[in-house]
């Protein structure tokens, strides 16, 4: 074998190794390391004061949904695993503090009250009567100016309202892109129950009616049973001993 041919075999077998050499070097050729899979993040609960509904001043005869749609929203909010509420005996008291004699809670009410008690959201809105059905509306009021507020309208039966509700409280949490309502979590209770509930809460706040706090201990102990989380939400258990067994 001549000089010249070993030069020429030496050259090649070293274009052969600083190939390998640079292939080994590439990212990700050959040896492949596995990154190990970040562990899912839960969103931290969104805290949220769920306020009564407006309704005419002429239609007395209404006043008991103003707290029965508040009732059946949080029967439907108690369901959303990233929702936070605020217990009513801190928001209805809240919230009187600032309407005083009135009973008409504006944007401007719902925000200052949301902040007021450290929520980002507030729950509010109006029920209009219309010729054989009613217009319900639900506002969802940001505590900060940064956000913008989410709104729910439309025409519905009384006997439809839970229905409305429930599907004002999905449309929100897809629009906040948190998990959906969790279906085992729904408790809906019967309509001529949510109206006991809701002239009861009428009682216990005083908003349309003279204030007697304290006189619900038979409602509440009935309720318990079947939800005591929405028990817990709506009436204090500093009044009510058996909601903090």
């Amino acid at each position: 074998m001549t000089t010249k041919t070993m030069r020429r075999q030496i050259s090649f077998l070293s274009l052969i190794s600083l190939a390998l050499l640079g292939l080994l070097l590439l990212p990700g050729c050959f040896f492949r390391h596995k990154v190990p899979a970040a562990p899912p993040t839960l969103p931290a609960p969104v805290r949220v004061v769920l306020l009564p509904m407006n309704i005419p001043d002429d239609k007395p005869e209404l006043q008991w949904t103003s707290f029965a749609s508040t009732v059946m929203l949080a029967e439907s909010a108690l369901a959303a695993p990233d929702l936070e509420l605020v217990p009513l005996y801190e928001s209805v008291p809240a919230v009187l503090q600032t309407l005083g004699n009135s009973r008409h809670i504006t944007d401007e009410i719902a925000e200052f009250t949301a902040a007021r008690l450290t929520a980002r959201w507030a729950a509010e809105g109006e029920i209009t009567p219309l010729k054989d059905a009613f217009t319900l509306r639900v506002d969802y009021i940001p505590s900060r100016p940064s956000l913008v507020p989410f709104r729910y309208e439309k025409a519905c039966a009384l006997n439809a309202m839970g229905a409305r509700l429930q599907e004002a409280c999905s449309q929100f949490l897809e629009y906040l892109i948190l998990r959906p309502l969790a279906p085992d979590k729904l408790k809906p209770l019967d309509a001529n129950k949510v109206k006991e509930i809701a002239q009861a809460l009428d009682a216990e706040y005083g908003w349309f009616t003279t204030a007697k706090p304290g006189q619900a201990s038979k409602l509440v102990e009935e309720l318990v049973p079947a939800n005591r989380n929405l028990a817990k939400l709506l009436f204090s258990p500093t009044l009510y001993p058996v909601l903090a067994k």
